[in-house]
């Protein structure tokens, strides 16, 4: 199946949110006061770098908790419980910056790779208008699927089919992997080839005896269409001309 490529929305002021939830991204800042609270509390009475007036206490404690994020933190932890606290902390927030580097680094790259289209059951369930190369088994193989005719949208050639992509005629072609990739060799970049793959007659192979050249030997190899990917039925049969 021959689809197009999905328009890359990442790339916009806001796409940095997008890794995390909303959910994820208010519970992480929750927790980033809650630690330098907690850090706070324990430290306030021993060590003087948590020491001062409230204002500088509060800047102090946030500063310590945000700065955990970069291992940027300077300010000395005197008691046990509040080194514990904090190593605790950093394997928290070393996972937290880990999995949102790989989620956005996905984001940037495979949605671009995202089709248009999901698989065939979308486009039976929608309704939608798929294009077939005219005088092709396809045709067979798609009302057998249960697409219906007014729903069949022929095409001569790849130019053909590109045109009716970008007019939105159709949202997706089937059509026999060989002419697929010679399409994508031609329009890569706009287009890809997804699952379903069906099996069905294929090309023939001939072979030249080069004593005679008039016997040839002809194999034709027909496969009925598979459904679960499972071969039903293989019949060979071969042909000697002379």
């Amino acid at each position: 199946m021959l689809v197009p490529v999905k328009p890359n929305g990442s790339k916009n002021a806001w796409s940095f949110l997008k890794p995390l939830t909303w959910d994820l991204w208010v519970t992480t800042f929750l927790f980033f006061l809650f630690i330098g609270f907690v850090v706070w509390a324990l430290e306030h009475r021993i060590s003087k770098d948590f020491r001062g007036p409230p204002s500088h206490q509060v800047g102090t404690s946030l500063w310590f908790s945000f700065s955990t994020m970069v291992f940027a933190h300077r300010e000395n932890v005197v008691s046990n419980l509040a080194r514990t606290v904090v190593i605790i902390w950093c394997l928290v927030v070393l996972i937290i910056t880990q999995s949102y580097t790989a989620s956005f680094t996905s984001l940037l790259t495979v949605q671009r790779l995202q089709p248009t289209a999901a698989d065939m059951n979308e486009l039976l369930r929608k309704g939608d208008f798929v294009g077939y190369q005219d005088v092709s088994f396809v045709f067979g193989l798609l009302k057998r699927l249960g697409f219906r005719d007014d729903r069949l949208v022929p095409y001569k050639n790849s130019e053909h089919c590109n045109s009716l992509f970008n007019q939105g005629k159709i949202v997706a072609a089937f059509d026999e992997v060989p002419y697929i990739k010679l399409f994508l060799a031609k329009h890569c970049s706009k287009y890809m080839m997804t699952d379903p793959t069906y099996k069905a007659d294929g090309f023939g192979f001939v072979s030249f005896k080069l004593k005679k050249l008039t016997v040839y030997t002809f194999i034709s190899s027909k496969c009925f269409y598979l459904e679960s990917h499972f071969l039903l039925t293989i019949v060979v049969k071969i042909y000697t001309l002379s």
